[in-house]
């Protein structure tokens, strides 16, 4: 028997290493008589893995009666598509459910057991029944078995909660359920507890109901007058964390206990009111999300900063930075939002997600189906050129550059709250991550709670509560020689919203202006920084004080430079810009390793071995010409090639100092990958 095993950011068949980049094939959707025909045009496009899913509503064609044969219809044969894609020499990414969406009725679950949640003991009994019967006929193509192919199996699909659904079998309304029995084992079955965190006066943990402040986009919901309010709503949120986690967890050791012994992955949604992404890592294998972003990105000014982020924030979650569902082509009613999805559009969300750190995907549709259009390959097999030869390129970049092998070249991180986001405490356009992206800074995203990434300088993304596991590791960040920076939002509460002051932050004594002001900001005679900015002013605090030159209202302390251990803690009571970010960073020497002042245009320098290479990104609504610095760590003093890997061509290179300089032009909404290598 084979080990099958997530490691280096891919699969390891024994020894044989698979990446994760794959395309979606639902193989009970097309005429059985061209899925060879569709596999050869996956082949041709350079993929060697597919991902189906498998619906239990379909093979279950009459209560307590499955077809996984084609018995009763052909397009029912599971065991036939199995047999073949062996046979082709693909590998297999394998979703059974219990549920796969998919705009399928009921989304993929039979109507009888549709009607209760996912942890009910009804459902849990008919799902059990279901996973037995689909892992009886997967068992013998599992990559762990000889001449198997499955590679990497799905637990559930994007698990929610769906209040909105189940509600009131929660006991969100009505009648007592899980979330008055969640609040009983967080609060230790103390109901005085939770009346003290919430400022409440219940008898029982029975008559405790949520208090939602969550809300659609463009909505104002209910208002959160105080700490207390705010503690009921992220309850809540922990409410619905724990109910995915326990439904993964209930998914993931049901597979195992039917001897399903290759990796589990769970697909999650790009953001945070459904899951904790470190928490579903905790029960798996690895993790992914699930991205469809708008036709070149222009959903907002901020769609293609977001996608990037929740790449970074995803590398310092999961063991393979991946996308379990990456939009190829869109379902029926979603075009009317998105809109058409040009060929240089997969190159821009591409490239995007290739400068996040991403390691591997899937391509959701790479073929047609009902209710799904634009795929670059349809229901008989047949090309759309113009889409198809893009995917082509696109998956021969990332044979040449091999993104799972990739290192990364950033001293800088930041700091980044889920929960903060789930419950609207924090805004989804971040000043912090905005600065940055407009300054084109690349940068790791990191939550801490968890481990600190060992990089010279962190900057702190956030509001002003923090649990407490969290202040301890920036703390210890701190003290073991990090550098942390905070502006005007700094964390001085824990979890529970009590006053916390581990790290050694100062409070401000007052604000100096009602509204923004100019002025120029000093850290020393050679770094200054023009400013309009609102701003705190500091006094009697320890370290050195750093001013701001205010003209006629003359120079204050707005901010300070503290030694805490070995370490430096920067506070600075101003907002964060483009140009305020640039200025302390050439204040503490932190190199930018790639960097273009031309707008729009995002970069980032990675590294394997002595290859290098420089992925640029436009994303303005013209063709730009840019100049495009980098900085090679130990071999600042040579010469190099740089070459774009899409056309061939070479880049001229100037140098000044120690970096390098080269002018490239690249298509609006568009992007480029460029090799460097050391001149011989």
């Amino acid at each position: 028997m084979r080990k099958v095993e997530v490691k280096k950011n891919q699969i390891f068949v024994g020894q044989t290493k698979v990446p994760l980049l794959s395309g979606e094939v639902h193989y009970w959707r097309l005429n059985p008589k061209y899925w060879k025909e569709i596999l050869d045009r996956v082949r041709e496009l350079g993929l060697d893995v597919v991902s189906t899913y498998v619906p239990w509503d379909y093979h279950e064609y009459k209560r307590g009666r499955f077809d996984f044969t084609g018995k009763t219809d052909r397009t029912r044969n599971l065991k036939g598509f199995l047999e073949l894609t062996r046979k082709e020499g693909f590998w297999v990414i394998i979703r059974p459910g219990p549920y796969i969406y998919s705009e399928w009725p009921n989304d993929g679950v039979p109507s009888y057991a549709y009607k209760y949640h996912r942890l009910h003991p009804y459902f849990l009994r008919y799902a059990e029944t279901y996973l037995q019967k689909v892992c009886s006929v997967i068992r013998p193509y599992l990559a762990t078995r000889r001449g198997g192919h499955i590679i990497l199996l799905q637990a559930d699909n994007e698990i929610d909660p769906w209040p909105d659904v189940f509600g009131q079998q929660y006991g969100l309304s009505g009648t007592p359920g899980l979330f008055q029995d969640f609040l009983s084992r967080k609060y230790h079955n103390r109901v005085e507890e939770l009346n003290r965190a919430w400022g409440t006066h219940y008898g029982r943990f029975e008559e405790a109901g949520p208090f939602i402040a969550c809300m659609l986009k463009g909505e104002k919901g209910l208002s959160l007058k105080g700490d207390r309010e705010l503690k009921r709503n992220l309850d809540y949120f922990e409410f619905k964390y724990d109910y995915s986690i326990q439904c993964a967890k209930w998914c993931v050791q049901t597979y195992r206990k039917l001897k399903i012994d290759v990796p589990i992955y769970l697909n999650l949604y790009p953001f945070f009111y459904a899951h904790d992404w470190a928490q579903m890592q905790s029960v798996s294998d690895l993790v992914g999300i699930d991205l469809y972003p708008s036709s070149e990105l222009k959903e907002d000014v901020h769609e293609q900063r977001k996608l990037m982020d929740k790449m970074r924030f995803l590398s310092s979650v999961s063991s393979v930075p991946y996308i379990a569902e990456f939009a190829s082509g869109i379902w029926h009613m979603r075009q009317y939002e998105a809109g058409v999805m040009t060929p240089n559009h997969y190159r821009l969300i591409t490239l995007s997600a290739l400068l996040g750190g991403v390691a591997g995907w899937n391509w959701y549709m790479l073929v047609n189906r009902d209710n799904w259009y634009m795929s670059p390959i349809n229901e008989w097999g047949r090309k759309r050129d113009e889409l198809y030869d893009v995917f082509k390129e696109l998956v021969r970049t990332y044979r040449t550059i091999r993104p799972y092998e990739l290192t990364k070249l950033t001293d800088i991180a930041v700091t980044f709250n889920p929960l903060q986001y789930a419950a609207r405490t924090l805004s989804a356009e971040n000043k912090m991550l905005v600065a940055f992206y407009e300054a084109d800074v690349d940068y790791d995203l990191f939550d801490p709670r968890h481990e600190t990434p060992k990089r010279k300088i962190i900057f702190y993304s956030g509001n002003q509560w923090l649990s407490y596991e969290a202040h301890e590791h920036l703390r210890d960040y701190v003290r073991s020689g990090g550098i942390l920076v905070a502006f005007q939002d700094y964390p001085r509460k824990d979890q529970d919203f009590k006053p916390c002051d581990l790290i050694g932050f100062h409070e401000p004594n007052r604000i100096l202006f009602e509204f923004r002001k100019r002025f120029t900001l000093a850290f020393n005679d050679r770094v200054k920084v023009d400013l309009v900015s609102s701003a705190y002013s500091f006094r009697g605090t320890s370290g050195k004080p750093i001013l701001a030159h205010f003209d006629r209202y003359g120079v204050h302390t707005v901010g300070y430079l503290k030694t805490v251990g070995k370490g430096k803690l920067v506070h600075l009571g101003v907002e964060p810009t483009r140009e305020l970010l640039l200025a302390i960073l050439e204040w503490f020497k932190i190199p930018s390793y790639s960097h273009s002042r031309t707008r729009n245009i995002n970069t980032a320098l990675f590294k394997r071995g002595h290859q290098h290479f420089v992925i640029a990104v436009n994303n303005g609504d013209e063709d730009k010409s840019a100049t495009i610095s980098f900085s090679l760590p130990q071999e600042s003093h040579k010469r190099f090639k740089v070459t774009n890997l899409f056309n061939g061509s070479r880049e001229d290179c100037i140098y000044q100092r120690s970096k390098a300089f080269f002018s490239t032009d690249i298509p609006r909404k568009d992007g480029r990958v460029f090799e460097i290598r050391v001149s011989r």
